[in-house]
């Protein structure tokens, strides 16, 4: 059984969930996808590492001679354009600090050419690893949405190749889902059948009562008046100023990169400061503080949905007479970090009863004088407005869509029918104690179908003794997961797979 592992047991701390894996499924050999091609690993056989994936760069591409398969592309063609907008993320990646293509690929500028040249790259390329080491299964640290994990997701599913996956997303960080198809983002069962498996062959001990405090608070449940739900992600000028000149022989290209972004930065900040409406805003309304972009939420679990625009056209459509629509730039976003395209604002603005307010007024505030809240996936505002006994209409595919007051839509038919409804009801605030029940069951729910942990990086301790404990518990609960995973697959489907 020839399992690949995309960034399992990579992060420093974790690299026993490999060694786990093969003790709890001796028949097991484990190909790895490291960060570097010289970082210490437990695999079998390393095919490649994230340094070297971003761009495609391979050396096999050109030695090989390799293609994207005729019928391969037929199977993965209805997602072009998702994994074409998918390479946005790669475009904003800092490109010195990966491999580039040896030539004569030329060097990614981000063009229309550049993204397709580097789709096909990855397509053919991890065909090809998949065959040259007769991979039967993939597991990966977390759903595509880098580019080149994206592309071997898609062509595992175009082969048939039993593919899982882990999932920390908020308000549960230190919380795993586990899915095998981005679709299935939400659902429960899988999880919970995996680990009452694991549990039965392994035996191990979760610790209940202690995650469930935990998750109550992140809920907001026991959160104090006036904690803050924004992230804290400053870092000290000392440890920017290492980030950026520790790597001097790419310092002038990424000064100019850092230029240009700054000026399309201004350009957006002038665009928006534009669209701002600038009277009070009358009458009832629904508001959307707008995802950032590139954003793997939109990307991925956005569905159509990464370019914003297109939501908030298909709500202004759908909104019941005299009500307006409010945008707002995403706090995050304003930070600028990722600019938004050219006249963003001003086409939003132009979207016929859109109102643009400016990035400075309190989303928290606007939230509570709207009569809905509309939301892409998840977002920290959406689940305040749970508690606040706000409707939400969330688009895409989510985790908290079985959450009070949560309206699931997709089709024009299903926008309207929900704002109608709550045109209609004219919903009343429900009481604290009936959101909080419903609050505890939803984290009933998720404690029984999560692994308690993270895979992308282990957190600080007091002490080592907790430190050991905590990655012992982390990496047998992956292992044991991902061995029952693999013992409950059909045989059929343990069998080497070879391309036609």
């Amino acid at each position: 059984m020839n399992v690949l592992l995309v960034k399992i047991g990579t992060e420093p701390g974790l690299e026993s969930i490999v060694t786990k894996l093969k003790d709890f499924e001796p028949q097991v050999r484990t190909f790895g996808v490291t960060s570097t091609p010289v970082q210490d690993h437990p695999f079998d056989v390393r095919v490649s590492s994230s340094y070297e994936a971003m761009l495609g760069a391979h050396d096999e591409y050109l030695t090989q001679g390799l293609y994207v398969r005729p019928d391969l592309f037929r199977k993965i063609a209805k997602y072009e354009g998702q994994l074409l907008r998918m390479l946005e993320r790669v475009a904003i990646h800092d490109l010195t600090s990966v491999k580039s293509p040896p030539p004569p690929i030329p060097q990614f500028i981000d063009s229309v050419d550049d993204r397709s040249q580097l789709l096909l790259r990855m397509v053919a390329f991890w065909d090809f690893a998949i065959d040259l080491h007769q991979i039967d299964a993939i597991v990966a640290q977390n759903y595509g949405h880098n580019g080149w994990d994206a592309v071997i997701q898609v062509v595992a599913e175009a082969r048939n190749i039993p593919y899982l996956f882990f999932h920390e997303v908020r308000p549960f960080l230190g919380s795993l889902y586990v899915h095998e198809n981005s679709s299935e983002i939400g659902q429960l069962e899988l999880g919970a059948q995996l680990l009452r498996v694991a549990n039965e062959r392994f035996q191990f001990i979760d610790d209940f009562e202690m995650r469930r405090a935990k998750m109550l608070t992140q809920v907001g449940i026991g959160r104090s008046e006036g904690d803050s739900s924004a992230s804290q992600n400053a870092r000290s000028g000392g440890r920017q100023f290492l980030v950026r000149f520790k790597r001097p022989r790419t310092l002038p290209r990424r000064i100019r990169k850092s230029l240009q972004r700054r000026r399309r930065n201004k350009a957006s900040i002038t665009d928006e400061t534009n669209a701002v409406f600038k009277k009070a805003i009358e009458g009832d309304f629904v508001f959307c503080e707008v995802q950032s972009q590139p954003n793997a939420t939109t990307a991925v679990k956005g569905w159509m949905y990464p370019d914003q625009r297109e939501l908030l056209a298909q709500v202004a459509k759908s909104l019941p007479d005299t009500w307006k629509l409010v945008v707002k730039e995403s706090d995050r976003q304003w930070s600028r970090m990722y600019p938004r395209r050219r006249s963003y604002w001003s086409q939003i603005a132009a979207i016929p009863n859109v109102i643009v307010v400016s990035h400075d007024r309190s989303s928290l505030a606007m939230m509570k004088q709207s009569r809905a809240v509309i939301e892409t996936s998840y977002s920290t505002l959406a689940l305040e407005a749970i508690l606040h006994g706000m409707p939400v209409l969330i688009f895409g595919v989510s985790h908290i869509n079985n959450l009070p007051n949560v309206y699931r839509v997709e089709s024009d038919e299903q926008v309207a029918a929900a704002l109608r409804e709550i045109n209609r009801k004219n919903v009343q605030e429900p009481s604290v104690s009936e959101i909080h029940n419903q609050l505890n069951n939803f984290v009933e729910e998720t404690l029984r179908a999560t692994i308690p942990g993270s895979l992308s990086s282990v957190p600080s301790f007091v002490n080592d003794v907790s430190k050991e404990s905590y990655l012992d518990q982390t990496t047998t609960k992956v292992a044991a997961v991902i061995a029952a995973w693999i013992s409950n697959l059909p045989q059929n489907e343990r069998s080497s797979v070879v391309a036609p």
